[in-house]
């Protein structure tokens, strides 16, 4: 009888218990608490990572070439200009040159033209003539009395004095013409002329022109001056 009955306390103060201790493991259980921790933790990590700000990016800065310095660009960009200064400073040079080539021209066309100018010429065509033997250059660059010789004389004739002369070194030549007269369609000009028998004795002689249709011509033979 006493077997059964501590059997029996035994089995009914284990049924009390065992909700006891269910009932306080449900309360005492760990998981529920560390289960709130995280989410906290969790919550705070967000937070911070909203109020952290953006990080600024750098801003791409140009690498040097081999050899440039560090004002590479500075010398680039001054560069166009220097050579730009050197091409307009060229540029007017050149213009400068051809004004005044043209301008030497005009003036250096003027004064050919001049009757002074067309005076030394038809001297000089004259005794080139002269030189050359070339009887029909003098025949087109004489008027007067030496137009007369030289048309009338034979070729033959001409060849024969020419000759002569030519031998004896005795035909002028001038080697300058000092000054031109002109009054009206007449010229006397003064020059200076020697022969090659003598090329060291110079002389003066003066030359008598006349404007006529076919230009300025040669009337008169050379006469001595002095």
């Amino acid at each position: 009888m006493g077997g059964a009955a501590l059997g029996k306390a035994g089995a009914q103060a284990g049924s009390a218990a065992g909700p006891v201790l269910g009932k306080a493991g449900q309360a005492g259980v760990p998981g529920g608490g560390v289960a709130g921790a995280g989410d906290a933790a969790q919550g705070g990590v967000a937070d911070a990572a909203r109020v952290a700000p953006p990080r600024a990016m750098a801003q791409p800065q140009r690498v040097p070439a081999a050899g440039e310095s560090g004002g590479g660009e500075a010398a680039v960009a001054k560069e166009p200009k220097s050579k730009r200064a050197l091409v307009i400073a060229a540029a007017a040079v050149v213009a400068v040159l051809v004004i005044g080539g043209v301008l030497f021209a005009v003036l250096k066309n003027q004064s050919d033209n001049s009757p002074q100018a067309q005076v030394k010429k038809a001297i000089s065509t004259y005794t080139d003539a002269l030189s050359a033997g070339d009887l029909d250059g003098l025949r087109g660059i004489t008027c007067g009395t030496q137009h007369d010789f030289y048309q009338n004389i034979s070729a033959e004739q001409f060849a024969g004095v020419y000759q002569t002369s030519k031998e004896q070194k005795s035909i002028p030549v001038v080697k300058s013409v000092d000054a031109v007269q002109i009054t009206g369609d007449t010229a006397l000009a003064q020059a200076t002329v020697y022969t090659e028998a003598d090329p060291g004795k110079q002389s003066a002689r003066t030359f008598d022109l006349r404007n006529t249709d076919g230009g300025w011509k040669v009337c008169d033979p050379v006469t001595s001056g002095q």
